[in-house]
């Protein structure tokens, strides 16, 4: 009703009190009102703000106007606090005095920190015109450096104001030319054995590691050193090195990749998972062990989480395990979802919330219990969850590989099924990543209709050098993974035969070359021994 008297009323006397472009504004809250229910303070404040609305709008467009006039009559002015000045002199010719406190605010600011901006200028683009002056009654202004130039930068001007201020080479300067070029040689010969002992030490490490140090070149008059200390001439024949593309891209971080697989390799022996590490159970056996991690994939894959929060979450339950040898069985389905809460807000930007996690145990446990499960799992590994996974050491030696993205595929399906076995949780997670590699890269590359054919041709120098495991010592492994995948099929547990049957795994769990000759034959071996 309040819409339709105001457009009555503009109908009236248009001529006279409104115009087209208030009527509009006016008759938009109508149109809201008869098309969304509006809170009742919201209806009120429009009663109350369509007036003051028309008020506000004649006055916008007078101030307009009068705006439009301003500029159209202005006249264009010289502002003299911008105007450049001599350097070390202002308009009287005495030296230059710092601005005031009150004259141009931020423009005084900015002249009074642009000493930096001079001093490189005054250097390089007209040294011609610098001269030392023998004259000590002179003053002269030179510039000092602000609190924040670094020692550095200090003595570098230093250095460049006592080369510009060097006279002109005469007698005395040839007497002393030879002492100075003693002394650059001597500071030349004590850096060249610096880089020699260097390029030393990195010919022990590279035996031991791959690492990359970018040295830069000493340039002197006598001799020149490699600018660049790269892996392929410290290697044998036959090793690449995958990360010499790289080093542009900045995320791959290829000068310190080395140095953190070294922690990685380091930080899983500290964390191990002994052998039979269920034994001191009462209650818990490891077929109940089997069942809570298939069932903790399948809320995985329901959930659409990554593959380092299910990996993560068995590794938390089996150093829980191995730690509380008391755990009842009622509780073992608590241990099993709080793991997964704990990995899902380490490793996921977006983790689901402790309701979700309440909603899937269906009501058995609570909120809260969740939440002390939590404090208590936290105590038993040592608030530690930097145990690396598998897929952390898949990815980088699938890299090495040259892998694509089926074999990459392939082998986090061998890594979930041989999760959930209890005699691969004793292996190190760069040994179930690397011997899940060599299978694939056997079934995928090779015949796998043929009988033989379980050699050491797919695992080269290069997957040697970065995985540091030979293809002997991976061998009994890659048989118990090829075991658990030729049964898959017929197993009890198929959350993770199913999970990867979706197009999403490109059919993994599908492909004949599971089953084939190759396959039964290395399975066959793994028997026999």
């Amino acid at each position: 009703m309040v819409g339709t008297t105001l457009k009555m009323r503009s109908d009236e006397n248009a001529s006279e009190n409104f115009k087209q472009v208030q009527l509009k504004k006016l008759t938009v809250p109508s149109m809201e009102a008869t098309t969304k229910r509006a809170a009742l303070g919201d209806l009120q404040n429009r009663g109350i703000s369509r007036p003051i609305a028309a008020k506000d709008a004649a006055q916008k467009d007078s101030k307009d106007l009068k705006l439009t006039d301003a500029l159209r009559n202005a006249k264009a002015r010289v502002d003299t606090h911008w105007k450049k000045q001599p350097l070390g002199s202002n308009t009287h010719g005495n030296a230059a005095a710092p601005p005031k406190a009150n004259e141009g605010g931020v423009a005084a600011f900015l002249r009074s920190n642009s000493v930096r901006n001079r001093v490189p200028t005054k250097a390089t683009v007209e040294p011609a015109k610098v001269t030392v002056k023998s004259s000590s009654t002179e003053n002269v202004n030179e510039p000092t450096l602000k609190r924040e130039d670094s020692s550095l930068s200090k003595k570098s001007l230093t250095k460049l104001r006592a080369a510009l201020a060097k006279p002109v080479m005469g007698v005395s300067g040839i007497r002393r030319e030879p002492v100075a070029v003693a002394r650059k040689e001597a500071e030349t010969k004590k850096e060249l054995q610096e880089i020699k002992k260097d390029s030393l030490d990195l010919k022990k490490d590279a035996t031991r590691m791959p690492l990359i140090r970018g040295n830069s070149a000493v340039t002197t008059t006598t001799s020149t050193m490699p600018t660049t200390m790269s892996l392929s001439s410290k290697r044998l024949a036959g090793i690449e090195d995958i990360d010499a593309n790289d080093k542009e891209n900045l995320v791959l971080v290829s000068e310190y990749v080395n140095d953190i697989y070294d922690y990685l390799y380091q930080v899983e022996q500290q964390q191990p998972i002994h052998k039979d590490h269920l034994a001191g159970q009462k209650e818990v056996s490891h077929k109940m062990r089997a069942v809570l991690i298939d069932w903790i994939n399948e809320v995985h894959l329901q959930f659409h989480l990554a593959a380092e929060t299910f990996q993560l979450a068995v590794a938390i339950i089996d150093r829980y395990l191995q730690v509380v040898k008391d755990t009842k069985r009622t509780y073992l389905q608590l241990v099993g979802v709080t793991a997964l809460f704990i990995a899902t807000k380490y490793e996921e930007l977006f983790p689901p919330a402790i309701g979700d996690f309440v909603f899937i145990t269906d009501d058995t446990y609570t909120a809260r219990q969740i939440r002390q499960m939590e404090l208590q799992i936290f105590k038993a590994i040592d608030c530690n969850l930097s145990r690396p996974l598998p897929i952390h050491f898949l990815r980088r030696y699938s890299k090495a590989a040259g892998a694509e993205d089926e074999h990459h595929t392939m082998s986090k399906y061998f890594i979930e099924l041989a999760s959930v076995d209890y005699e691969m949780a004793t292996y190190r997670p760069s040994e179930i990543a690397a011997a899940s590699l060599f299978l694939s890269l056997h079934l995928l590359n090779g015949n796998y209709r043929a009988g033989t054919g379980f050699n050491d041709r797919h695992w080269s120098p290069t997957l040697t050098f970065y995985s540091r495991y030979s293809a002997a010592h991976l061998r009994p492994i890659t048989r118990l993974i090829a075991k658990l995948a030729r049964d898959a099929p017929l197993a009890k547990l198929k959350a993770i035969y199913n999970k990867y049957q979706g197009s999403k795994f490109q059919k993994i769990a599908l492909r004949t070359e599971l089953s084939g000759a190759l396959m039964d034959s290395i399975v066959g071996q793994s028997q026999k021994k």
